[in-house]
This record gives C-alpha cells, sequence and structure tokens, in this order.
C-alpha cells in the first residue's frame, strides 16, 4: 500500500480568472491525480455527467464570490459527490455551505491534498 488514494482519482477544478490551470492542480497531478479545470459552476455542471469526477474543487476566491450558490447547485446535481471550496479570507461564508471542507487562503498545496484524501472512495 504506497498511495492514499486510487490514482485515477478525477478532480474536477472549478477556476474562474485563471482558468488555463491553477498552481495547485500541478501539484494534485504529481500526486497521481487526473485534473480537469473548468471556468464556472455552470460549466462544471454541464461537465459533471461527461467526466464523473471523484470530488470537486471549487475556487470561489478566483471567481470573486464566496461560491455558496455554486456550491449548492452543485450539490443539487449530485449528493454524494465530495466539494471542497476554496475562500479568500475576507469572503469567508457566514452560513453553512453544501460543501465538506472550507479552505481558506493561503494554503500549501500539501494541505489542500491532506484534505481530499479521507473524502475519495476507498479511503479509510
Amino acid at each position: 500500500m504506497t498511495s492514499k488514494h486510487p490514482v485515477d482519482a478525477t478532480i474536477l477544478i472549478i477556476e474562474g480568472r485563471h482558468a488555463e490551470f491553477p498552481a495547485f492542480a500541478a501539484a494534485l497531478q504529481k500526486k497521481g491525480f487526473d485534473v480537469e479545470v473548468v471556468p464556472s459552476g455552470s460549466r462544471a455542471l454541464g461537465e459533471l455527467e461527461n467526466l464523473r469526477p471523484d470530488l470537486l474543487v471549487v475556487n470561489a476566491a478566483s471567481l470573486r464570490s464566496s461560491g455558496v450558490r455554486i456550491c449548492q447547485s452543485l450539490r443539487k446535481a449530485d449528493k454524494n459527490l465530495p466539494i471542497i471550496l476554496i475562500v479568500s479570507p475576507e469572503k469567508t461564508p457566514r452560513k453553512k455551505t453544501a460543501a465538506n471542507v472550507v479552505l481558506t487562503l493561503p494554503f500549501t498545496a500539501q494541505k489542500l491534498i491532506n484534505r481530499i484524501a479521507p473524502l475519495l472512495p476507498g479511503d479509510g
């Protein structure tokens, strides 16, 4: 047992500002994850059926929003899909979100990976 997560796990990242490739995506790929990036929540909803991701990362900080509504829409579309919400300190949601984990910037790629591992199927 060398890896804590399935190497073929697909992570769908919603990244607004620099949708071509977020900085932490490379770290996730290095750890063996299949990483897909989309520029908006509506695009992610359209890709859910197609990609069948194992986990979603919503970078609300890059979307300049709290991410609450995006997470709610995604949760309605797939109630079992784990969601990690990334927020900037000034946009931290005050109410409960539909996300499994909320990470406030700044954080390390390793911290993100540590939060992803327990949410993936087959872990634990």
